[in-house]
């Protein structure tokens, strides 16, 4: 009787009884799910997604990419650092030889071409000598030096130009110049002024003659004392009418321009005008007007 009760209940009641019975495991599902939700977030600030790049790791790489960089470049310049014996130490030599040859050393054209001077300047002095032994004596009838008034020379009216030309070579005692005809660097105690053959020579100055002479450099060479202890010497001369001792004013005729010797072939006809004060050189250019 009992068992149909029931029977009859769940007959009749079937339908909320399985509702009740789905809603009490729908709660019991939301609850156990939110419970774990809850642990997991409470547990999240230690969990690390693998999958995710750490701020600390990257940093840590772009510093050792960076300290990679700095190896390699040093690697580079360990490269390039040259071993003894390569080729390249020898470039860097010569580099540092150019170097200090353009900061310290200053060559002369002479240098540069590789001439010795002094073993040239001794050959030629050496011609120069040998020709000067073969040269024939000049005739100097007369050659005492007359009393006359004596000389004075007047530096401030300076010097009359022997012959009107260019100057094709300048004094020079300071620094050697290039001599043409001798293919070599020489100082030059004289001014060289081209002038065509024929052409008259003047007294620059007043003056005595006193030594008349021929030269295997200058040819035919009239020396004369202008005063005051300067005298003047005149070069690759010709027809030369005087003779020691006689007196001559400024302007006078000493004699005409010839050709010229051996040792001024290139340079042609000139005249060699040579100022001495005592026994020094001096730049006639400094007191020509």
């Amino acid at each position: 009787m009992k068992k149909n009760r029931l029977t009859e209940f769940f007959k009749d009641k079937g339908y909320y009884v399985l509702l009740f019975v789905g809603i009490i495991a729908i709660a019991a599902v939301a609850l156990i799910g939110s419970n774990l939700s809850s642990s997991q977030k409470d547990k999240g600030e230690d969990f690390v997604d693998l999958n995710e790049p750490d701020d600390n790791m990257a940093a840590e790489n772009d510093n050792n990419e960076l300290q990679a960089d700095n190896n390699d470049t040093s690697d580079q310049q360990a490269d390039n650092v040259i071993s003894p014996g390569s080729d390249n130490t020898t470039q860097n030599q010569d580099i540092a030889q150019n170097d200090h040859l353009l900061e310290f050393d200053v060559f002369t054209e002479e240098e540069e071409k590789g001439i010795d001077l002094a073993e040239v300047d001794e050959n030629t002095t050496a011609a120069i000598e040998e020709d000067r032994d073969k040269q024939p004596a000049v005739e100097t009838a007369g050659a005492a030096v007359k009393n006359t008034a004596p000389l004075k020379f007047d530096a401030d009216a300076g010097l009359l130009w022997p012959v009107e030309g260019n100057v094709i070579m300048n004094y020079s005692m300071d620094h050697l110049v290039y001599h043409s005809t001798l293919l070599q660097f020489k100082v030059n105690p004289a001014i060289i002024i081209d002038a065509e053959v024929g052409t008259e020579v003047k007294a620059a100055a007043t003056g005595v003659i006193t030594d008349i002479y021929v030269d295997p450099v200058t040819g035919l060479t009239v020396a004369m004392d202008i005063g005051d202890g300067y005298s003047l010497v005149y070069g690759q001369l010709a027809n030369v009418n005087h003779k020691i001792g006689d007196r001559l004013s400024e302007g006078d005729i000493i004699g005409t321009i010839n050709e010229p010797t051996k040792y001024y072939t290139v340079e042609g006809s000139n005249l060699y005008f040579m100022m001495l004060d005592g026994e020094e050189t001096v730049n006639p250019m400094l007191y020509l007007r």
